[in-house]
């Protein structure tokens, strides 16, 4: 509950380098999670959710948020929906799992979802834009 009524890092990065959306549409769950990844060793430098779901969704976004903050490449690519279930604890009915490990798979999402693949005016396919040809 402390997640819920107090989460970590709700909103949006400022400085994203990556960011993806996710819904359940069991529960009506919708979630976005940007982040803020190391150009260099990609590790998670910042992680930030926003978006409206049930209790389970939201605390487990909260949760996972402050989980992967800091987290080194080969640490998150280990994280797996057991670990998320695991962190989550057993007090999560079978019937809200899909809730709980929603936020997790957004994460995955995000982190193989790069924004600098696209500018200004969209995504960039390495040719010269329309305005450029005569």
């Amino acid at each position: 509950m402390d997640h819920f009524e107090d989460p970590y890092h709700r909103g949006v990065c400022e400085l994203a380098t990556h960011e993806a959306s996710g819904r359940n549409p069991l529960c009506h769950d919708v979630l976005q999670i940007t982040l803020r990844l190391d150009s260099d060793d990609g590790s998670i430098e910042e992680a930030w959710f926003s978006g409206e779901g049930c209790v389970v969704c939201e605390a487990a976004a909260s949760m996972l948020m402050e989980k992967v903050e800091g987290m080194d490449r080969s640490a998150w690519e280990a994280l797996d929906a057991r670990g998320m279930l695991a962190m989550l604890g057993p007090s999560v009915p079978v019937d809200q799992q899909k809730c709980g490990l929603l936020p997790w798979r957004v994460l995955q999402m995000a982190i193989n979802n790069p924004l600098s693949e696209f500018d200004e005016d969209g995504p960039t396919f390495g040719g010269p834009h329309l305005g450029e040809e005569n």
